[in-house]
């Protein structure tokens, strides 16, 4: 049993900072595929160039759309031909997708989906929900998205926890080795993904390091303010008034007297 696209539309976002630019994209084009995985990332791909086509008529002259999110909103997929009798929902914890491609899993919200330390030997796929990075909820893998790009070099282990976002999340689990002597053109397409995901995390990691550094500048900002403000208090001596005035008091009686002295002799 194979799968025919009717629509599938996908939301983009620009990931220059402070561009404003997220919109949707209807794809109706006749796509088939062994699964609705391999339907779904072609019609990613056409989504995609449409996004460029859009941004740049817009924002073309301040930026270009490098890099892009491009998540699946929804989807529709005819059924062709007859349907196998292993062709079943994925509901368990583990079993294998239509006609002979990778291993899909499910998991339940906050379950590690690849754990730090582990051997990286397949990229991953969200079909359906999204997934996480455990330590920076930031870096969100939704539905169409690639993960685990340490896999794609020989002899790696993961590099963070992924745990999905919500219940029913399903993930594939490609070996690109194998995949690529199977089915060449999907393999080059998870590369792609993976790599883009690295420099994304690169570009996350720029931005969190730069509005660390403007916290330092601040914090020692203020504290040399702070030191300076106690030498201008120190500056003040409300005291010293206050020595001489009795002494002249003390001066006037004794002179009054000694005149009176005077005057009696």
């Amino acid at each position: 049993m194979s799968f025919r696209l009717k629509e599938a539309v996908f939301k983009i976002r620009c990931r220059e900072p402070g561009c404003s630019f997220v919109s949707d994209f209807a794809v109706k084009e006749n796509i088939m595929g062994a699964t609705e995985a391999d339907v779904d990332s072609e019609a990613l791909k056409i989504a995609r160039n449409l996004g460029f086509i859009k941004h740049d008529a817009i924002l073309g002259r301040k930026h270009q759309l490098s890099n892009p999110d491009v998540y699946k909103v929804s989807g529709s997929y005819e059924h062709i031909g007859p349907a196998a009798p292993s062709a079943a929902p994925v509901v368990g914890p583990s079993s294998a997708a239509a006609a002979g491609s990778a291993p899909v899993r499910t998991y339940r919200r906050g379950e590690v989906i690849i754990r730090k330390g582990d051997s990286a030997t397949t990229v991953c796929e969200v079909l359906r929900g999204s997934a996480h990075n455990e330590k920076l909820p930031d870096l969100l893998y939704e539905a169409g998205s690639s993960f685990g790009a340490a896999a794609i070099f020989k002899q790696k282990n993961r590099m963070a926890d992924i745990v999905a976002g919500e219940d029913g999340t399903a993930v594939a689990f490609y070996n690109l080795r194998e995949l690529s002597r199977t089915n060449p053109a999907k393999a080059r397409t998870l590369y792609d993904e993976a790599m883009e995901d690295v420099f994304h995390i690169l570009r996350y990691y720029e931005e969190y390091s730069a509005s660390l550094e403007g916290q330092v500048r601040r914090l020692q900002a203020k504290a040399a303010s702070s030191k300076k403000a106690p030498a201008k208090k120190a500056a003040r001596k409300p005291a010293a008034r206050k020595g001489p005035a009795p002494k002249k008091a003390a001066k006037k009686p004794a002179a009054r007297k000694a005149a009176k002295k005077s005057k009696k002799r």
